[in-house]
């Protein structure tokens, strides 16, 4: 039986998501001096749904330098950048140069191959820097798509509001509130924020491999709760996620359908194998991807 097969067949759709396993997100570097903590992947948890990476970012100070990144490629992926606050310039390949403002969306197909860069707003009364950025990893029949890049602002993305909490949905959908943004597999991507002793239930889908990550206060799933730079890695199955903070939390909640077929991740690339991953690096060090529109 497959992954698949067998998680839908521990779906229980009368029981709630429990915490599996928690998981601290590790510091790590990034580039010059900037420091992120990386949630995903670590060796206890490669994947979750077809999200492979995922790194929380800030807040930091708007200076020259920080969490700016030079140009770099990426293959076979799509890479995901959502602020909570501050401002990066986003540019790339296929001739994009857009702005991300806290709540937008950034979806950026690498397919085949694209290159890109990213550049902190550091002007004059800046806001602090503080997002994450994910990848989400192509089903091998799309590996090799044309590269593209969707934004999509904050005002087109359905937020839906309880009592004392927002959730906003970035990607896949939330009952019946859908995101605009397009996707290859279905996935879940959640942001939700929660005031001081608030509580919210969440339809999720059964079949989802899903987890929640704490970028800001605390946020408990059910009876575990769970820290700022915490991943939580949540039970198979059941089609509701209660979520409860008493001192006020700000999350994530990202998995999605498991991805049938092998996959590598060889530096910035989601490949079928080590080698294919070294020649794609091998193109990138001799000059063969496209290079940063002017």
């Amino acid at each position: 039986m497959g992954k698949e097969s067998s998680l839908a067949a521990r779906v229980d759709t009368s029981v709630e998501r429990g915490v599996a396993a928690l998981w601290t997100a590790k510091p790590t570097e990034l580039v010059g001096e900037s420091r992120v903590l990386r949630a995903l992947p670590r060796v206890e948890l490669r994947r979750v749904g077809p999200f492979v990476f995922c790194d929380h970012f800030g807040p930091s100070p708007a200076v020259p330098g920080t969490m700016s990144v030079p140009p770099h490629p990426h293959v076979g992926l799509q890479t995901v950048t959502y602020l909570f606050s501050g401002a990066i310039r986003h540019r790339d390949s296929v001739g994009s140069m857009q702005d991300i403002h806290p709540g937008d969306v950034n979806w950026m197909t690498a397919g085949r191959g694209i290159v890109h860069a990213e550049d902190v707003d550091s002007g004059p009364g800046a806001a602090p820097l503080h997002g994450l950025q994910t990848w989400v990893a192509l089903p091998r029949e799309h590996r090799h798509t044309t590269p593209s890049f969707e934004h999509v602002p904050a005002a087109k993305l359905p937020l839906v509001e309880h009592e004392c909490a927002r959730v906003r949905v970035l990607a896949g959908r939330l009952g019946d509130a859908v995101s605009p943004v397009p996707t290859f597999h279905p996935l879940t991507y959640l942001d939700v924020e929660l005031e001081a002793g608030a509580s919210v239930s969440l339809p999720v889908e059964p079949t989802h491999a899903l987890a929640l990550y704490v970028a800001d206060g605390e946020v408990a799933v059910g009876g575990t709760t769970v820290e700022r730079g915490v991943l939580a890695h949540l039970e198979d199955g059941g089609a509701t996620l209660t979520l409860h903070s008493v001192r006020g939390g700000r999350a994530v909640v990202l998995g999605g359908e498991p991805l049938p077929d092998p996959l590598v991740i060889w530096w910035n690339f989601v490949v079928d194998s080590v080698a294919e991953g070294r020649a794609r690096l091998a193109d990138w060090e001799a000059g063969r991807f496209p290079p940063l529109a002017p």
